[in-house]
C-alpha cells in the first residue's frame, strides 16, 4: 500500500519514519552564505546554525568555496534548484549578515573548544535541545560580543569522550526526536542535518580504545533506523563496523561529509516521487560468441557523498561524453527520500545508456548478519519500484553463493518482481556470471576495487585474448569512483568497440546472460583431480558471512591434499614370496596455513585491492580430524599383515582389511600465525605374492578427514572471524610403489 507522507509524497514503505523524525518545508525565499575563508571553528559554528534555522522551514544553504572537493557542487545545486524554478534566492550573506538576520530565531549558544572533541558532541546535543547553536572557541567570544547569551559550556566538564558521551546518551536520548544515531568528527558536514532532526552524535572509530564503548550504546538503539555519518578510517575498519552495526540491526547511511542535507531534503522537486524516465532504444541484439560482452558501473553510490558532490562535477554525469558508451551509475536509493530535488535531477536527465544502480539498497549493511534482512530487503525493493530502477548492487558476499539461504530470503521478500537482477561484490569470487534456480540472472566483479580505467581496459584485453570458448558470456566489471572519473571511462575504454567489445547496462547484460549453474555452493558435487581434495557434501558456514561466505566460494576450488604418502620397499623375505613395505605419512603443519593464507586467502584480498591492508591483519587456521588414509594393495600382492607403527605428534593407528591398509590418523590444527612441528606416520606392513616376476604397483592414495577452515582479520575473538567446515576427500597423483620380485 502506498503510505501518504507530510510532504505530500507517496512511497511504498515507511520512508519518511525511517530516515526522519520530521522533514522541513522549503521556504519561499533562500539565502545563501559562502563559507570562503572560514575557519574550522566557524564553519562548524555555521552548520549547526544552519540546522536550527532550517528546523522547520529550510531556508539557509552554504557553500564551501574553499573547497574543491565540495564547493562546486554546493555551488551547482543551489542554482539548479533555482533554474527549475525550486527555489528563489534570496540574496547572499556574510557570516555577520546571516547571524543578523537570523539571530531572532535562536536563544543563544553552547561553548565548546576544538581541542576536546567530546565537547562538541554535547554542546549540540545540549543546543539542540535549548534552541541553541555551537560556538567553538572563538566564535563564543565573537558571540558575545554581539550580545548573544550563552547557554552553557561544555569545555573541560569531561576528561575523555566515553565519559562525555555516556551521560549525554543517559541524559538526554530521550529528549532528541530521532531514535537513532551519528558518527561524525566535528570537521566533517553532516552537522545541520544533526541539529535539525535531532540525532544524538558521538564518534569513534574501530581501531580506537573508545569503539567498544560506543559501539555498545549503538547496539542499544532500536533497529532498522538509520546510522548516518560514517563508521571507519580505512577497509579493516569498516569491515568490522559494518558488520557490527548490521548484527544490532542498524542501517548505515553513510553521509559524513554531505553538505546542506537539511536543505536538500526539503527540495522536494515534482511531487509525488516519479520514476526514472526510461528512454527507448534499439532493440539488444542476443550473444555474439564472436563479442566480448561487458558491463561496467561506477562504485560508492551508497556513500550519498558521490551522487550529492561528485556526480554533478563535469568529468561524471556533467561530462559533455555522458552517453558515449553504456554504464551503470550506483546510487543509494535512500537518495529519494534524503534528497528528493536531486533525485529528481537525475532520474529526469539519464540517457538510454546510463542506468542507475541500486547499490546496497536503501542502506550499507551486511544483509546476512542482520537480524531481519527480509524487511531490508522489502524495503529496498519497495524503494527501487517507485524509482524504477530494475538491478540491485549488492556488497553481501554470500550472494556469489549460488545456493546461499539469503536468497530464499531476498527472492522471497514482498516487492522482489522489481528486481531484474543482481550484480554481487567489489572482487571476484569463482563464479562470474550464474542463473540461480529460481531464474535470477546474477554477475559477479571481475576486477578489484583499486582499478582504474587502464587497468580495466586492461582486464578487457585478456577477456579478448581468451579462446570464446574460455569467455564468460556477459562479464561486468566495477570502476571505483575514487580511482577513475566518468570522463576517464569514456575516454580509455569506448575504442575497444573497434576491437569487437560490447559495452552494455547492468540490466542489459543481465537480461541477455544464459542459463549459467554456478559452481560456487555449499554442497559440491564434483570430485577433485588427482593430488588435489575437495569438500564432500554439504559445508557448514559459521562465524561472520562477510568471511565465511568467501571461503565457501574458496573451498569449491580443489586445494592440495594437506599431506604426503610415501611407500617404501627395502626389505625382502628369502624366498621372494614376502617383502615388507613402509606407508610414511608427512605433515608439515606449518607451512599448511601459512601457504593457504598467502596462496589462497590473500590473492582474493587482493583482487579487491586491500592486499597490503588486510596482510598485516589477517590469519588462517586449518583443523583436521578423523583422518583416514586408504592404500589399496594390487591384486599381486595376496595379503597384508602391519607390523609396526611410529608416529610423530599426532594419534595413529592402522589395520589390513579387503585387500587394503587403512591408516587413520587424530588430528592436527595448522595456525598461519604460529610454528608447529612436523607430523611423521611410520606403518611398516607385509605382504605376500606368490607371482614372481610380475610388476606390483601400489595406486595413489585416498585421504578423507574433517576440517574446519576458519579465517580471521584482526582479534581471533572480533567480528571479523569466520569459516567452513565438513568434510573433505581427495586422492594422491602419483603411483605410491612399483617394484618387480625376482626369485
Amino acid at each position: 500500500m502506498d503510505k501518504k507522507n507530510n510532504s505530500g509524497r507517496r512511497t511504498s514503505w515507511d520512508a519518511e519514519k525511517t530516515f526522519f523524525s520530521t522533514r522541513a518545508r522549503l521556504s519561499n525565499d533562500c539565502w545563501v552564505v559562502d563559507m570562503i575563508g572560514f575557519s574550522s571553528a566557524e564553519k562548524l559554528f555555521m552548520r549547526t546554525f544552519q540546522g536550527m534555522i532550517n528546523r522547520n522551514s529550510a531556508q539557509l544553504y552554504l557553500i564551501n568555496s574553499d573547497s574543491k572537493e565540495f564547493g562546486p557542487a554546493e555551488k551547482f545545486w543551489i542554482e539548479e534548484y533555482q533554474r527549475q524554478g525550486w527555489v528563489n534566492i534570496a540574496g547572499y550573506l556574510s557570516v555577520d549578515e546571516a547571524i543578523d538576520r537570523f539571530s531572532s530565531h535562536i536563544d543563544g549558544f553552547v561553548a565548546a573548544t576544538e581541542d576536546e572533541f567530546w565537547s562538541i558532541h554535547a554542546a549540540a546535543v545540549i543546543a539542540i535541545l535549548n534552541n541553541g547553536v555551537v560556538a567553538p572557541d572563538k566564535v563564543g567570544d565573537r558571540l558575545r560580543a554581539k550580545g548573544w547569551r550563552e547557554l552553557d559550556n561544555t569545555t573541560g566538564r569531561w576528561g575523555d569522550a566515553i565519559s562525555a558521551f555516556t551521560e549525554m546518551v543517559e541524559s538526554y536520548r530521550g529528549h532528541l526526536a530521532y531514535p537513532g544515531m551519528a558518527l561524525l568528527r566535528p570537521s566533517e558536514n553532516l552537522w545541520d542535518f544533526v541539529m535539525q532532526q535531532q540525532i544524538m552524535p558521538l564518534f569513534s572509530r574501530p581501531k580506537q580504545d573508545t569503539w567498544e564503548a560506543v559501539a555498545s550504546i549503538m547496539d542499544t538503539y532500536p533497529a532498522r533506523h538509520i546510522l548516518y555519518g560514517y563508521v571507519s578510517d580505512d577497509t579493516v575498519e569498516e569491515e568490522i563496523a559494518v558488520e557490527r552495526a548490521s548484527s544490532s540491526g542498524k542501517y548505515l547511511v553513510p553521509t559524513s561529509q554531505v553538505s546542506n542535507l537539511s536543505f536538500h531534503s526539503a527540495v522536494l522537486g515534482q511531487s509525488p516521487l516519479l520514476p526514472v524516465e526510461h528512454q527507448k532504444g534499439k532493440p539488444i541484439q542476443g550473444l555474439d560468441p564472436a563479442q566480448v560482452n561487458v558491463a561496467i558501473a561506477i562504485t560508492d553510490g551508497d556513500n550519498l557523498q558521490v551522487p550529492i558532490q561528485q556526480y554533478p562535477t563535469d568529468v561524471f554525469w556533467n561530462s559533455e561524453r555522458r552517453g558515449a558508451m553504456p554504464l551503470g551509475w550506483s546510487m543509494g536509493v535512500s537518495l529519494s527520500t534524503l534528497a528528493p530535488g536531486i533525485w529528481e535531477y537525475y532520474r529526469s536527465s539519464a540517457g538510454e545508456n546510463d542506468e542507475i544502480v541500486s547499490i546496497m539498497g536503501i542502506a550499507y549493511v551486511h544483509a546476512s548478519t542482520l537480524p531481519e534482512p527480509g524487511k531490508y530487503f522489502h524495503a529496498t525493493f519497495a524503494s527501487m519500484s517507485d524509482m524504477g530502477l530494475s538491478t540491485l548492487w549488492s556488497l553481501d558476499s554470500s550472494l556469489a553463493i549460488t545456493d546461499e539461504t539469503l536468497w530464499d530470503t531476498l527472492e522471497h521478500a514482498p516487492g522482489r518482481e522489481v528486481l531484474q537482477g543482481v550484480v554481487v561484490g567489489y572482487g571476484p569470487s569463482i563464479d562470474k556470471a550464474f542463473r540461480r534456480n529460481t531464474g535470477t540472472p546474477v554477475l559477479v566483479t571481475q576486477n578489484g576495487y583499486s582499478d582504474d580505467a587502464q587497468v580495466l581496459k586492461k582486464r578487457i584485453e585478456e577477456i579478448l585474448a581468451l579462446d570464446q570458448s574460455k569467455r564468460s558470456p556477459v562479464n561486468f566489471l566495477m570502476s571505483t569512483n575514487w580511482n577513475s572519473s566518468a570522463e576517464d571511462l569514456y575516454n580509455v575504454l569506448k575504442p575497444l568497440e573497434e576491437q569487437g567489445v560490447r559495452f552494455l547496462t547492468p540490466s542489459q547484460a543481465l537480461s541477455l546472460m544464459p542459463d549459467i549453474r554456478g559452481i560456487a555452493s555449499t554442497t559440491v558435487q564434483v570430485e577433485a583431480p588427482p593430488g588435489m581434495c575437495l569438500p564432500v557434501g554439504p559445508i557448514e558456514q559459521f562465524g561472520s558471512p562477510i568471511l565465511s561466505s568467501p571461503t565457501v566460494a574458496e573451498i569449491n576450488n580443489p586445494i592440495p591434499l594437506p599431506l604426503e604418502v610415501l611407500v617404501t620397499g627395502q626389505e625382502q623375505s628369502a624366498g621372494g614370496e614376502a617383502f615388507v613395505l613402509a606407508a610414511v605419512v608427512n605433515i608439515n603443519v606449518t607451512d599448511l596455513a601459512k601457504d593457504f593464507l598467502n596462496d589462497r586467502v590473500l590473492p582474493v584480498v587482493e583482487s579487491y585491492g586491500l592486499s597490503e591492508e588486510f596482510a598485516a591483519y589477517a590469519w588462517m587456521k586449518l583443523g583436521a580430524s578423523n583422518i583416514k588414509i586408504g592404500i589399496d594393495l594390487p591384486d599381486t600382492m595376496t595379503d597384508g599383515e602391519i607390523l609396526a607403527i611410529t608416529s610423530t605428534g599426532i594419534d595413529a593407528s592402522a589395520c589390513y582389511q579387503d585387500h587394503t591398509i587403512y591408516i587413520d590418523l587424530g588430528g592436527f590444527l595448522s595456525d598461519s600465525r604460529t610454528e608447529s612441528p612436523a607430523i611423521q606416520v611410520c606403518v611398516k606392513f607385509l605382504v605376500q605374492t606368490r607371482l614372481l616376476s610380475e610388476p606390483h604397483v601400489i595406486n595413489p592414495e585416498s585421504v578423507a578427514f574433517d576440517f574446519s577452515l576458519t579465517i580471521g582479520i584482526g582479534d581471533e575473538h572480533g567480528p571479523l572471524v569466520g569459516g567452513v567446515r565438513g568434510k573433505m576427500a581427495g586422492k594422491g597423483s602419483l603411483s605410491l610403489f612399483e617394484t618387480t620380485i625376482q626369485q
